[in-house]
């Protein structure tokens, strides 16, 4: 079964269509990369898949289930969890602070079922808070503001907070973006071993060099068109991929 199906998926805003009859499928524990020149609609397609459009037409697909009309929350319940371009932290609060926060919100529990929580429960939630600090490798950090973070350290946050739901297809938008080549580095180890954690990724981003050598499948966006889809090498070589990206850099 698929991760995610979307099918003859269209987005028009008035008389702007931008997002056109978009139709393609993620492989259940694949890294599957979203790439186009800037305006092709990657990040219309994302708010489309996670709810915060619903379509003018088509249908998106969750494990084999019809998710077109539910909500952004409902969605996240089923395991579909998306990060944004810009880092979506409490920048005053600390590192594990705010991953404390993405366990709450994950649980939908109330700040008042918070507060008066079992001991047990709370030993566990800060053995998970814990877990994703050293998953992220953010532990020496802890204590750190999010703001004080370097802008590759808080996209790594934004990270761990998203899995702090645990999710089973992670949507990360442009997650390479501003980071040094050795955070990239570090990063793409961190995105593989989330994929051996059973979790299916699609990840938009420019970074043509790092999507290559992460993703197992591309998908190619141009005009909010699907222009191609196949590995690595095989879009690579594809003459109109080269094409739609030097049609834009003028």
């Amino acid at each position: 079964m698929k991760a995610l199906s979307l099918n003859g998926v269209t987005k028009a805003f008035g008389g702007l269509v931008a997002v056109n009859d978009a139709t393609f499928a993620v492989e259940t524990g694949a890294i599957h990369g979203l790439i186009g020149p800037n305006g092709a609609g990657k990040t219309t397609l994302f708010s489309l898949i996670t709810g915060f459009y619903r379509p003018t037409a088509g249908r998106v697909e969750l494990h084999g289930q019809d998710v077109t009309a539910l909500s952004t929350s409902l969605r996240a319940r089923k395991g579909l969890v998306r990060t944004f371009q810009g880092t979506v932290l409490f920048p005053d609060q600390s590192v594990d602070q705010n991953i404390a926060n993405g366990l709450l919100a994950a649980s939908q529990g109330s700040l008042r079922d918070w507060i008066i929580e079992s001991s047990s429960y709370k030993h566990a939630r800060q053995e998970e808070v814990e877990r994703l600090l050293a998953f992220s490798r953010l532990t020496d950090l802890r204590h750190a503001a999010a703001r004080d973070l370097s802008h590759g350290q808080q996209r790594v946050l934004g990270i761990a907070i998203a899995l702090a739901a645990k999710p089973k297809v992670l949507l990360l938008d442009e997650p390479f973006t501003g980071m040094t080549a050795s955070e990239k580095d570090r990063l793409v180890e961190m995105l593989q071993d989330i994929r051996r954690g059973g979790t299916t990724i699609v990840l938009v981003e420019h970074d043509m060099r790092t999507v290559m050598r992460l993703c197992d499948v591309i998908t190619v966006l141009n005009f909010g068109r699907v222009l191609t889809e196949g590995t690595p090498e095989q879009v690579r070589r594809h003459p109109e991929v080269m094409s739609a990206y030097l049609g834009t850099a003028a």
